[in-house]
């Protein structure tokens, strides 16, 4: 094929092939930017895990706070949370863990939406150029009056040239968009096991302080009355 034929079919299908490349720098655009935001994630979360559970295993939850305010993790985020939630109403520590890691797995997930629709668009995009191409070729069979090969060639390799437009920007597409939505996958079930750890850490201080743990509306031990925090709830019992 040469460079003339390319530009001939380029003209041809100039506007469905722009459509094509629109759509693959936006899918090229996700990609770099969540490839971007999860570099490390679970190695930058299991560091500062690790010091946030010492911290509060040394008796110290000022230090603990303090680590989940000026970290960058995402993880930091969930415990953070969770440790306001501990100071003002223990019983509910559980709860806002959860909601909280919900909603950081839900960022993990922030435009995956777009490459998907690229990923599930694109085919149909060169598909609908393939139904142009065909169709101008057999507009050129009817006013040239003749039928072959030669009269209709050039519409059809245009067609076929946008139809294969489409598919390479699907096949990739879809290939990252199935990789990060397995990644998020396991970064969603790290991070469970993460907040568990967190929570058993926690009720362990609250154990240290002299505080026991309290049930959903159960009325407060004496430890609980004299100002100490209860544990919060253990984990999965929500």
């Amino acid at each position: 094929m040469t460079w003339e034929t390319i530009r001939n079919l380029v003209r041809d299908e100039w506007v469905i092939l722009s459509l094509l490349l629109f759509w693959s720098l936006a899918g090229l655009t996700v990609i770099c930017e969540r490839v971007y935001a999860l570099w490390n994630v679970l190695e930058k979360s299991e560091a500062f895990k690790a010091k946030v559970i010492a911290a509060l295993e040394g008796g110290d939850l000022a230090k603990a706070s303090a680590l989940c305010e000026t970290s960058a993790a995402p993880l930091a985020e969930i415990y953070e949370r969770g440790l306001v939630v501990y100071q003002k109403t223990p019983q509910k520590t559980a709860e806002a863990v959860a909601s909280q890691r919900a909603a950081v797995v839900l960022s993990f997930k922030r435009y995956l939406w777009a490459l998907g629709t690229v990923g599930s668009s694109a085919p149909f995009v060169g598909l609908f150029g393939t139904v142009v191409g065909i169709l101008k070729a057999f507009q050129s069979m009817s006013v040239a009056g003749t039928g072959g090969f030669k009269v209709v060639s050039q519409g059809i390799a245009a067609a076929l040239v946008a139809t294969a437009a489409g598919l390479l920007v699907a096949i990739y597409a879809v290939i990252a968009y199935n990789y990060f939505v397995s990644k998020i996958n396991g970064l969603a079930m790290q991070y469970k096991l993460y907040s568990d750890e967190f929570l058993l850490a926690l009720g362990e201080y609250a154990k240290g302080r002299g505080a026991a743990p309290t049930g959903n509306g159960g009325a407060p031990n004496s430890a609980h009355s004299a100002g100490a925090p209860p544990a919060p709830a253990a984990p999965g019992s929500t």
